[in-house]
């Protein structure tokens, strides 16, 4: 088995952690933590808001030293943040202290460990099967989502919230620093190999970290990286809103609470289905049409849930969602390797995902204050599928994003300048 694979699956584990432990667990200790502190539901709130500012603030730093430092070693500082936060958490006294820990130092772990660390290194290790590579290490997103938030609310029935955060620290550590210590590698040329399926591993090297070196001093005037930034921008944005708001839309409508929570957990499985999905076709299919497709089964059923109520019609909205978000992630990671090349891959992810994560936070807030104004959740998804809209046109003119010639994998695509 070729090598590269191995570093798949640390990298799924990878992107399980950061994501389950920061994005899914967070709700499950608002209740406990703020009844023992005495806290308000906004003071609550505070944590995910400093976290998503330290994620637009470090991701540009992560990006940088993913290419220029030993990916082992800020894979072990990023799994050591993860655990510190957690057990700072079980040690706070206040709710301040628990906004620092969640916010600060776990977020420093999740930019580590979520997409621009895992993708940075996966994508250097495959060229031939790197979309496939990146579908697969995506999957740990979704398996992350329906294991850890379980293993906690166990482990908080069982222990209490405090030794439930301590127990998951400990587990952070067990699961991650192992395999990253005997596994994890920079480069393939660390263990003598070259990327899989790449013809002149050398030659291709140096053609890209040249013309990468060239080109990233103009990276935030390049028409591609605008044009890929904003259509990932929205599909982040319209996702959240969607787990945010679709139970609360479904209730609203006479469903349930029990079927309509069920309604979240279609979404996660088709998740999984779309990016297994997805690593089938990845390496043969133009990347930019990935991407438009996405917005299309994000934006059709938010449009239509707006005049069809039916549960059965939210369920396949929910799947619809679920495949747009199983493609998109491992699609974005795929198409700016072919774009720009491995060399400079985490500079690149590293400038464009603050640019999502700000969209992501003013569509919040404008999701909730049309909802306020209308007392509808019409206005809120008519909204967010004409922002869909707006990021497939924007999307449509780029240039690029089909599998170059296999004596050019791996190398910067011309085109990536010229959309």
């Amino acid at each position: 088995m070729f090598y590269g694979w191995r570093i798949v699956i640390v990298a799924a584990v990878a992107m399980a952690l950061s994501n389950g432990m920061v994005s899914y667990s967070y709700g499950l200790l608002v209740l406990p933590v703020g009844t023992e502190f005495g806290a308000s539901r906004m003071e609550m709130m505070w944590g995910l808001t400093v976290s998503s500012l330290t994620t637009v603030l470090i991701s540009p730093l992560v990006g940088s030293l993913m290419d220029r430092r030993p990916a082992r070693l800020l894979w072990l500082v990023g799994a050591a943040c993860l655990a510190l936060g957690m057990a700072l958490i079980a040690a706070a006294r206040n709710v301040w202290q628990f906004v620092v820990a969640f916010g600060l130092i776990m977020a420093i772990g999740a930019a580590i460990l979520g997409p621009i660390g895992t993708n940075t290194l996966v994508a250097r290790w495959f060229a031939k099967h790197r979309g496939r590579a990146l579908a697969l290490t995506a999957l740990g997103t979704s398996f992350g989502g329906l294991t850890i938030p379980l293993l906690l609310q166990t482990l908080i029935d069982a222990r209490g919230w405090r030794n439930a955060c301590l127990s998951l620290a400990g587990i952070a550590l067990l699961v991650m620093v192992p395999p990253v210590w005997l596994i994890v590698r920079s480069r393939p040329a660390d263990l003598g190999l070259q990327p899989d399926g790449q013809a002149d591993a050398a030659h291709a090297a140096g053609a890209a970290a040249r013309a990468s070196e060239e080109r990233l001093p103009g990276l935030m005037t390049d028409a591609a990286f605008w044009r890929i930034a904003l259509a990932v921008g929205a599909l982040m944005a319209i996702f959240t809103v969607i787990l945010a708001n679709l139970v609360p839309f479904a209730i609203g409508h006479g469903v349930d609470p029990k079927p309509a929570a069920l309604l979240i957990s279609a979404v996660s499985l088709a998740g999984i289905s779309g990016k297994l999905l997805f690593s089938v076709f990845a390496d043969r299919v133009n990347l930019k049409w990935a991407l438009l497709v996405a917005l299309v089964l994000l934006g059709l059923p938010l449009a239509a849930l707006t005049v069809v109520h039916h549960y059965w019609f939210m369920v396949l909205a929910a799947i619809s969602v679920g495949l747009s978000a199983g493609a998109f992630l491992p699609a974005w990671g795929a198409l700016l390797a072919r774009l720009f090349g491995p060399a400079i891959f985490g500079r690149v992810m590293g400038r464009m995902q603050p640019i999502a994560i700000v969209m992501v936070m003013l569509a919040m807030p404008l999701s909730g204050l049309l909802f306020d104004r209308t007392g509808s959740y019409s206005a809120t998804f008519l909204a967010m599928a004409g922002v869909a809209a707006l990021a497939f046109l924007v999307l449509l003119p780029l240039q690029g994003g089909s599998r170059p010639p296999a004596a050019t994998i791996g190398a910067p695509s011309t085109e990536a300048g010229g959309a």
